[in-house]
């Protein structure tokens, strides 16, 4: 898996779409744990790249 992938699961009867946001390590584990959301496939945007590099200016955030 890695940040950004997008993968549908089965679960009580339900497709869902989930998107891995990020990975942290658990702090008292140590194990390796993953940041979902789930995504509701209507309402899902598509934005080019172009437009969201407008809004949001690399200097500023970072990945």
């Amino acid at each position: 898996m890695n940040k950004g992938d997008l993968f549908t699961v089965y679960l009580n009867g339900i497709f869902m779409t989930i998107c891995v946001l990020g990975f942290y390590n658990e702090e008292y584990s140590g194990e390796e744990m993953a940041i979902i959301a789930v995504v509701n496939q209507e309402n899902m945007v598509y934005v080019p790249l172009e437009d969201l590099e407008m809004l949001f200016p690399r200097s500023r955030f970072l990945n």
